[in-house]
C-alpha cells in the first residue's frame, strides 16, 4: 500500500479529498488502518469539513480459499444524512483504488479468490445500518448474505468498478453513465439490424477520468472527444514511424483531414484523445498533456463483425495508438481506463474486441497479460490480424 495525502475522485475536474491514516498492529495476525477522508464544503479544507471515518481491519492470517469469505472488514461511520451514499462510495473507492491485497500469497496453482471486502456500517441510529444496507443492495453495490444468522454486506471489486459513480456522486460527477434505456432497433446499410446507438459524448466535454497509480504512474487520466482542432496533433502522431508502421495513415495533413472527417461522420464509432495530468510531490496536478488516440466502435456495424463469431448487439471494439513516446510506459494504465469506460458506459456490453496486426507482438503480449485471449488469426483485406477478446465476466476491475 502506498502513502497518499490526497485522493482524487473520478470527476471532471478531478475533486481532491484530504486523507489521513493511522496504522496499528493489535496482534501478529491483525492490522488496522483508521482513515479520515475529509470532504471540503466549498472546495477548501478547514476545521468545518466533514470527515468520513473508515476503519480497515486486515486479517493477516487469512488463508485464500475459493469462497466468498472476505479477507478484510471496512467499517464506515454513517453521518445519517443525504450524503451517506457519497461517503460510503468514497470509502470504498479509497479501499479499492488506494489499497491492495499484497498481504496474501496464494500458493502456486491454488484458486485465486475474488477481491472483496465486508462493509460494516456504523451509526448512532440503531435501525440506520440495516435500512441503508438495503438501499445499497438495491443499487447493486452490496451483496447481502446470511451467515450464522447474521446479515453481512459484501462488496466485490469487479462489481464496484462496473457501477456508475453518478449513482453515488450525483452533485459533483460530470460523467454521462446512465441506466440502460428500452431498446429500439434500426438498420445500417439496409441490412445490419442493431440497437439504435446513443449519441457520442459532446465535443469539448471530457467523458471519463480516473486516478491511475502504479510503480510507474501517479497521474489522472481523462478521455475527451476528438474534434477538428486536433488535426495538427493527429497529423504529427500519424507521421511518427512507430505509429505509421501499424496504422498506415501517414502523409500530408490533407490526408489526416480526410481521416478525421471520416471518423467524425461515423454513425457507429467515435474518436477520443487520452490525456495525462501528473501529480507532483505535494499531490498537485501539473497540467494536461495529450498522449493517446482511441477509435471506439460498436462491433455489430463494423466490418470486423464479418470475421468474428457470435457478435452480440452491445459488444464494443477499439483501435488505438500512443502518440507520445514519454507515455509508452503507461500502457497498463490507459488500457485499464479504456476497458473500464467501455464496460462502465453500458452494462449490456459483454465483450470487448481488438484486432491488432499479428506481428504487433508487444501489444498482443500486453493484451494477454491484461486478460484478453486470442480467438484466432484472420485476414482483413488490408492486414493479417489477431482477434483479441475480453469478456466482462473475466474482467477483475481496475488495477
Amino acid at each position: 500500500m502506498g502513502h497518499f495525502d490526497l485522493i482524487y475522485l473520478p470527476t471532471v475536474p478531478p475533486v481532491a479529498r484530504s486523507l489521513a491514516s493511522e496504522v496499528s498492529r493489535p496482534s501478529d495476525e491483525l492490522e488496522v488502518i483508521t482513515t479520515l477522508i475529509s470532504t471540503p464544503g466549498n472546495g477548501n479544507f478547514s476545521s468545518n469539513t466533514i470527515s468520513i471515518r473508515t476503519t480497515l481491519e486486515i486479517n493477516l492470517g487469512w488463508t485464500p480459499v475459493a469462497t466468498n469469505e472476505p479477507q478484510t472488514h471496512l467499517k464506515v461511520q454513517l453521518q445519517d444524512s443525504a450524503k451517506d451514499l457519497e461517503y460510503v462510495w468514497t470509502a470504498l473507492y479509497w479501499y479499492f483504488q488506494y489499497t491492495s491485497d499484497v498481504y496474501f500469497e496464494v500458493p502456486k496453482g491454488k484458486p485465486v479468490p475474488e477481491r472483496c471486502v465486508e462493509l460494516i456500517l456504523e451509526s448512532d441510529v440503531l435501525s440506520r445500518p440495516l435500512e441503508f444496507a438495503a438501499e445499497l443492495e438495491r443499487l447493486g453495490l452490496v451483496d447481502i448474505q446470511i451467515q450464522e444468522e447474521k446479515q453481512i454486506h459484501l462488496v466485490f471489486a469487479n462489481v464496484f468498478w462496473q457501477l456508475s459513480p453518478e449513482l453515488f456522486l450525483s452533485n459533483i460527477n460530470a460523467h454521462r453513465y446512465l441506466p440502460a434505456k428500452p431498446l429500439r432497433y434500426t438498420l445500417s446499410n439496409g441490412v445490419i439490424r442493431h440497437p439504435k446507438r446513443p449519441l457520442p459524448p459532446p465535443q469539448g466535454l471530457p467523458f471519463y477520468t480516473r486516478h491511475c497509480i502504479s510503480d510507474k504512474v501517479n497521474s489522472v487520466f481523462k478521455l475527451r472527444p476528438v474534434d477538428m482542432s486536433d488535426l495538427d496533433l493527429i497529423h504529427k502522431w500519424m507521421n511518427t514511424p512507430r505509429v505509421s508502421e501499424f496504422w498506415g495513415e501517414q502523409g500530408p495533413i490533407e490526408h489526416q483531414k480526410k481521416f478525421l472527417e471520416t471518423c467524425l461522420a461515423s454513425q457507429h464509432s467515435f474518436t477520443a484523445i487520452g490525456s495525462w495530468n501528473d501529480l507532483d510531490a505535494d499531490g498537485n496536478l501539473t497540467g494536461w498533456k495529450d498522449a493517446c488516440f482511441f477509435d471506439i466502435y460498436w462491433v455489430k456495424e463494423d466490418h470486423l463483425a464479418r470475421y468474428a463469431n457470435n457478435v452480440h448487439d452491445w459488444d464494443r471494439g477499439v483501435h488505438l495508438l500512443v502518440g507520445e513516446d514519454w507515455a509508452r510506459g503507461r500502457s497498463t494504465a490507459w488500457l485499464d481506463s479504456i476497458v473500464h469506460f467501455m464496460f462502465l458506459s453500458d452494462p449490456r456490453t459483454q465483450t470487448i474486441y481488438l484486432e491488432p496486426r499479428v506481428d504487433n507482438e508487444l501489444f498482443i503480449q500486453l493484451l494477454t497479460r491484461y486478460g484478453f485471449y486470442k480467438a484466432k488469426d484472420f485476414a482483413f483485406p488490408h492486414k493479417q490480424a489477431a482477434l483479441m477478446k475480453l469478456d466482462r465476466d473475466c474482467w477483475k476491475g481496475c488495477h
